[in-house]
């Protein structure tokens, strides 16, 4: 397992090597290209700036019903941000490995989150009788989150084939995998809005 950091510009060249497989790979086109808020969101922008027009009829972004966490993220990122690069990746192999240990033992999740399907994807899903929906997102843990979405979009048109493109499965047994990742061997990537990600100190002009 090892822990992987992009800084802006890193992302831009993994989305672009994505962007790359995934056109390598379509024939018609999407119909509809659904980002996952927020880190999907942010790797999907990056993905059209190398992605043909062409190629897509309409990019919407989804999320999931949750509370809000605001707060206890902002203290968690502040005290993530003064402890050094060595300390955080060796934190984040050893919740990787509690994550599987529970995944191992509890199994799967029975229950689906609640998805927000904006009126005009859903529209999309079923102007098409066999809509090609491409579905990005940073990555794939549990795959939860990433289920529960291709479960929603299904249930809104069953003939809807659906692709998953993420950064990377962090996992071995996801409960859904990505027809294209650029990882699959356990990378974990923290990513520039990751709460661990140290944001570089702005000096002055001339300093």
């Amino acid at each position: 397992m090892q822990v992987v950091t992009l800084n802006p510009k890193d992302l831009d060249a993994h989305a672009e090597r994505l962007a790359r497989a995934v056109e390598e790979s379509v024939r018609n086109g999407f119909d509809a290209i659904v980002a996952i808020r927020r880190g999907g969101s942010i790797v999907c922008d990056a993905f059209l700036r190398h992605f043909p027009e062409t190629l897509y009829s309409a990019r919407f972004d989804v999320s999931l019903q949750r509370p809000s966490t605001k707060n206890k993220k902002e203290t968690l990122r502040k005290i993530l941000q003064r402890l050094p690069y060595p300390l955080l990746d060796a934190m984040r192999k050893a919740e990787a490995h509690m994550f599987s240990l529970r995944k191992k033992f509890k199994g799967a999740s029975s229950t689906v989150p609640v998805v927000e399907i904006p009126e005009d994807l859903a529209a999309a899903l079923t102007r098409n009788p066999l809509p090609e929906i491409l579905v990005i997102d940073d990555a794939i843990d549990s795959g939860d989150t990433l289920y529960a979405i291709v479960h929603t979009l299904r249930k809104t048109n069953p003939e809807a084939r659906i692709s998953i493109a993420v950064i990377t499965e962090t996992t071995d047994k996801p409960r859904i995998r990505a027809k294209h990742s650029l990882y699959r061997n356990r990378t974990l990537i923290r990513f520039p809005w990751s709460d661990d990600y140290k944001t570089p100190i702005k000096t002055r002009s001339g300093e």
